[in-house]
């Protein structure tokens, strides 16, 4: 049984989880690997769900006729943990959406503000330090 296998405390909501925003530059490459990354952690996530409840419905499917609570509470415990790698997964995939819909670049609209075609060099004199 898994139970207790996530041992890291939930990052709090509409964080990126363990990504450090200071430290990680937000590059198309950068992107894709955390997109791929926590991807990949929730299909880890629902497949180890899937596990735990097929486990689970095993354990029932014997031990409902007998009676038998001790394995009644083993499943329900094998539910919860079910539960939380459902949760797991969600969450992850929550940030690849934010990545990928923060990660994607929008088309200019003509005519709309900062599509004068200037590019880096009409925001010079707006960033440059005072000397």
């Amino acid at each position: 049984m898994n139970v207790g296998r996530r041992e890291a405390e939930e990052p709090a909501q509409g964080s990126l989880g363990h990504i450090n925003p200071a430290m990680t530059a937000l590059t198309p490459d950068s992107i894709a690997g955390t997109v791929r990354r926590k991807a990949r952690r929730a299909r880890d996530s629902v497949a180890a769900a899937k596990d735990e409840l097929a486990a689970a419905n095993a354990t029932l499917k014997q031990a409902l006729p007998r009676r038998d609570t001790d394995a009644i509470a083993q499943a329900a415990e094998r539910t919860v943990v079910a539960e939380e790698e459902v949760r797991q997964a969600a969450h992850e995939l929550e940030v690849v959406n934010e990545l990928l819909d923060d990660g994607s670049p929008t088309p200019p609209v003509e005519g709309a503000p900062g599509s004068s075609g200037e590019g880096v060099r009409s925001l010079l004199p707006r960033i440059k330090r005072p000397g």
